[in-house]
């Protein structure tokens, strides 16, 4: 008697072709999401090195905050790519129900934390016009966290049912006001009065629930969702909502770990004086622009891996996972190199002051050197989401980005003995280059067993109904 294998779902497209259509609308939206911070770290630099210091204090201490919440929130991600490419599209709108109400609630764990402008500015050891200032663009982002929270859970789901130029578009838009408001805000344009650095926190919050509202109007009146929206109202579920936790807070503390090893990195740096972390706020934003195109090939990643898995196909994602790690490296090195012989015309677009640009020339050798390596454990770490693998990625995030960058980067810049004199910045970023290498290089192969493993599953799954045929 002949049993007939199950009729599988095609997979979705995995050509390069296919993974630049995905990648690209999803980097325009990060250039424009960091471009917003670029613009704040180009307009502050130029009224002086204490408003420049006062952002970099600010939204090293904001993005730690709301990076980890985020995360937490990219639970849903995986599951929703699982979903469309099962093809099971009411499910879609019921996670994003949820999502929602888990953005809700962490809202009240981050509000007070941004709130404690104490905390962050102790840390800083900031003094004066620095301290006032980045007190007030706490307190002012913290009325923005709700509709910030809001906004990613539709960002992570466009991107989960290869929607991104949603997300692009609206992203896009945000920025093409951010120059405009900043100046209202921070220069005291059109008679408001001048903020200084606190003003790029005002203008950035009205614009993040300006964007919420857009992406709201969008999931309501686009047709392309019609068959993900909800036929009714979701009270939260607990089971739904754990769910996504079990995914979500491992990525949250990875994302924590990752992010806040340079967010910390700045606040520690701040001791150092202005100048300092002025230069070091200038390479930090130079590097992460250069970051968001290996984000961008990651989250691309995430989506074919969770939507192969949903229709079927774990040999194709272990094909996908490959490809987006060779292209993300390719491309990698393209822009180290990029970034090595045009670092001083980058630096001298952010400032004219020569100390700092000093300062910064020799900082950005160290993102050159483990940009490659930081790539790979971007693309590594978003495959293993779609395969829903998110512990170990955590614990390797914890012990590279904290262990060795951030508290090994304190004890060479603070002690250094009896290696060395203390280094200051230097300390730093040197161990968070050690770091990376060594996140990169395990994630990488991580991500490449597990997608081994599951192709094999398969196979064996394949023999054996083939023997009962």
């Amino acid at each position: 008697m002949n049993h007939p294998l199950p009729q599988r779902l095609t997979p979705p497209d995995i050509s390069g072709r296919a993974i630049a259509k995905l990648a690209g609308p999803i980097f325009v939206a990060n250039i424009a999401i960091v471009g917003g911070g670029t613009i704040d770290t180009i307009m502050a630099g130029h009224l002086g090195a204490d408003h420049l210091a006062a952002i970099a204090l600010g939204l090293a201490s904001m993005i730690m905050i709301f990076m980890g919440l985020v995360g937490i929130l990219q639970g849903m991600s995986p599951l929703a790519g699982h979903h469309f490419g099962a093809r099971k599209y009411e499910r879609i709108g019921f996670e994003l129900s949820q999502c929602l109400w888990l953005a809700l609630i962490l809202c009240f764990i981050g509000m007070p934390l941004l709130g404690a402008t104490e905390i962050w500015t102790n840390l800083a050891q900031a003094q004066g016009p620095v301290k006032t200032m980045a007190s007030q663009y706490l307190l002012i982002s913290m009325f923005g966290l709700p509709a910030a929270l809001g906004g990613r859970a539709f960002i992570a789901l466009n991107a989960a049912v290869s929607r991104p130029k949603v997300t692009m578009y609206v992203s896009v838009a945000m920025l093409i006001l951010k120059a405009p408001l900043n100046a209202i805000f921070m220069y005291g344009w059109l008679g408001f009065d001048a903020m200084g650095g606190a003003g790029a926190a005002a203008s950035s919050t009205i614009l993040t629930w300006l964007s919420f509202f857009v992406y709201i109007a969008v999931w309501k009146k686009d047709s392309f969702y019609s068959q993900m929206r909800c036929e009714r109202f979701y009270w939260p579920d607990p089971k739904a909502m754990w769910a996504q936790l079990k995914i979500g807070i491992p990525i949250g503390l990875s994302t924590f770990f990752e992010v806040s090893s340079f967010t910390l990195m700045a606040i520690f740096i701040s001791r150092f004086g202005a100048v300092t972390v002025s230069a070091h706020q200038i390479v930090a934003n130079i590097t992460s622009m250069c970051y968001m195109l290996a984000l961008a090939i990651g989250i691309s990643c995430t989506v074919l891996v969770s939507q192969c898995l949903g229709a079927g196909w774990p040999s194709v994602a272990e094909k996908a996972t490959k490809k987006c790690l060779t292209v993300a490296v390719c491309v990698a090195s393209v822009v180290a190199l990029s970034l090595y012989f045009g670092r001083g015309f980058l630096l001298q677009l952010y400032t004219s002051d020569e100390t700092v640009i000093r300062i910064g020339y020799s900082l950005i050798l160290f993102g050159i050197l483990y940009h490659v390596f930081d790539a790979m454990q971007c693309v590594s770490s978003f495959a293993l989401r779609g395969y829903r693998v998110t512990f170990w990625p955590m614990i390797v995030y914890g012990v590279m980005l904290w262990g060795v960058g951030l508290f090994g980067g304190y004890y060479m810049a603070f002690i250094g003995e009896p290696f060395m004199a203390p280094r200051a910045a230097y300390g730093f970023w040197g161990m968070t280059a050690l770091g990376l290498f060594f996140a990169g290089m395990s994630l990488a192969a991580l991500a490449l067993w597990v997608a081994r493993t599951r192709s094999k599953e398969e196979e064996a799954v394949a023999q054996k109904a083939a023997q009962m045929d």
